[in-house]
């Protein structure tokens, strides 16, 4: 199946929402009805990403807010400019688990501008066709990701810190974000998805 271009779809929400869950379900699909698919998650696996991941697992140190968005720029511009473009131009849906919004709600909740954060990566990334955004109340998400690490007093996930996270994501808008209520069952939430999904590919498909 041949794309005019490249399609971007990116998934958000805070922790334990089920983006990866939901973009994995997503690949299934597409790639079974025969689309190019490519599945990618922020932070990436590079060096600056690598760096970001141990700041999830242990705390954030010594580190400002800013100074953590900046790590976050750093890993998106490798990611843009290695992956993310070369999969568009090469006609790909590309599945984004987690993208800048993320930068946005995260260290938004920690005091900088939500919107000069997305001016900041804007400048570069390319914004998603469609962004799906799981929403999910702080204390659920935290039940679903407690079995699966360790959740201490200076970690990300703090049931008040992600209030505000889910807050600012709730904030988010436009004609290509659409809110989902991560609450309902994992095939129902699927299923909006791909219909969402498959509508937009659809309307960008060589016929």
């Amino acid at each position: 199946m041949h794309l005019g271009e490249g399609v971007l779809l990116a998934f958000e929400g805070i922790d334990g929402a089920g983006k990866t869950t939901q973009a994995r379900r997503l690949e299934a699909t597409l790639r079974e009805a025969g689309y190019p698919i490519l599945y990618t998650r922020e932070p990436t696996a590079g060096p600056t990403g690598r760096r970001i991941r141990d700041l999830i697992a242990t705390g954030r140190g010594a580190l400002t807010p800013q100074e953590e968005a900046d790590l976050f720029v750093r890993d998106r511009q490798e990611h843009v400019t290695d992956v993310i473009l070369p999969a568009l131009a090469r006609h790909q849906v590309v599945l984004l688990d987690r993208y800048y919004f993320s930068t946005m709600a995260y260290q938004g909740a920690l005091g900088l501008d939500p919107e000069v954060i997305r001016s900041v990566n804007e400048a570069f990334a390319p914004r998603p066709h469609l962004t799906f955004i799981l929403d999910l109340p702080p204390a659920a998400g935290l039940a679903r990701i407690r079995g699966a690490r360790a959740i201490g007093t200076d970690t990300f996930e703090r049931e008040g810190y992600l209030e505000r996270v889910r807050a600012i994501f709730s904030g988010l808008g436009g004609p290509d974000v659409l809110h989902l209520n991560a609450t309902e069952p994992a095939g129902v939430v699927a299923a909006r998805i791909q219909e969402a999904a498959e509508a937009l590919l659809r309307s960008r498909h060589h016929r």
